[in-house]
């Protein structure tokens, strides 16, 4: 006898976003090594810096703090709906992608005031 309500298809759902997860990771690291290829020989005119070597600085200090961010991120339990949640994983996970996102919105701050300075008042 066939099952009733909305638990039919979980596994069907389940393999579906595996699958579509795998693709997706695929086509990332695909699409990353095909761009490094075809810019390694291209040059930034004002500064004779590679495209790749930036792409590579940029995609490293990103992982660095990544990292940092998931080691230094706080396993204190929370209490969320009258419910204790202490996994690790994913309170350091969720911290991580906080202090992440915070990181980056400061530095890309930085970077558009510096930017906008620079081209107020160029200095060589």
């Amino acid at each position: 006898m066939l099952e009733s309500g909305p638990s039919i298809f979980v596994d069907v759902l389940l393999v579906v976003l595996y699958l579509l997860l795998a693709a997706m990771l695929g086509l990332t690291v695909w699409s990353v090594v095909h761009s490094m290829r075809r810019r390694s020989k291209e040059v930034q005119p004002t500064r004779m810096v590679s495209v790749r070597t930036t792409a590579i600085v940029a995609g490293s200090l990103l992982a660095v703090v990544l990292v940092l961010t998931f080691v230094l991120a706080s396993t204190q339990p929370l209490l969320i709906n009258g419910n204790q949640y202490a996994d690790t994983l994913w309170l350091r996970l969720s911290d991580m992608f906080i202090y992440t996102t915070l990181i980056m919105l400061v530095v890309a701050a930085v970077c558009v005031v510096w930017g906008s300075l620079h081209r107020r008042f160029p200095w060589k």
